[in-house]
């Protein structure tokens, strides 16, 4: 007889399941960012991707909002979930923009911070196929620490481009549009360590 799939079982499912979709959204972002302005056609793909990724969210809002036992504390599903959400919203936010802003030639910080937060994302995708094993598993938190080194980078590398920006030879106009994505792109990476975060308090409480 097969056992009957415990509430512990769904949640972590659901976040493993989360982490496979971030995996996927970040391919067509460092897509989108190595290859633009060539790649301009897959980006209304993020927003779809962004819709498939709230789904997922309202699916453990749903399981949380009828489940009496959870693995770990509700607030800390409701913010880990929110955290990982943030990390689409401001991939899509930032990619839309190049769009938006008729961007035409691309910046090798920009792709620089793609690449980190793709890094990233792989991190945390890592972090969510292992969360059911948190209470033993070191690798959970030593890969939720790891986060917080490649946050570092990402925020080395985000200077460096607001520097190239305001003390180089830009226009006025693309300066501005720059800092908008620029500001997007580091809050997708934000994201990434902000859900990290989260894990280590959960470690911690249940340590």
């Amino acid at each position: 007889m097969s056992r009957v799939k415990r509430k512990e079982d769904v949640f972590y499912g659901l976040f493993r399941e989360y982490g496979e979709k971030l995996v996927q959204v970040g391919e067509v972002y460092q897509r989108i960012f190595h290859e633009y302005p060539a790649s301009r056609a897959l980006v209304p793909s993020m927003k779809e991707y962004e819709n498939v990724c709230d789904e997922q969210a309202r699916r453990i809002f749903m399981e949380l909002s009828s489940s009496f036992i959870t693995p770990f504390d509700r607030d800390d599903i409701s913010a880990l979930t929110k955290r990982l959400d943030d990390v689409v919203d401001y991939m899509e936010a930032a990619a839309s923009r190049l769009d938006l802003f008729a961007i035409e030639d691309m910046r090798p910080e920009a792709i620089q911070l793609a690449d980190i937060t793709v890094k990233a994302i792989g991190q945390v995708a890592d972090i969510m196929d292992r969360l059911s094993t948190f209470k033993k598993d070191k690798a959970v938190m030593e890969t939720a620490l790891a986060v917080d080194v490649t946050e570092d980078e990402g925020d080395a590398v985000y200077k460096i481009a607001l520097a190239d920006l305001f003390h180089g030879d830009v226009a006025t106009l693309e300066i501005m549009k720059w800092s908008r994505v620029y500001d997007r792109m580091e809050l997708a990476l934000n994201a990434c360590e902000h859900a990290c975060d989260i894990v280590q308090g959960i470690i911690m409480k249940n340590a």
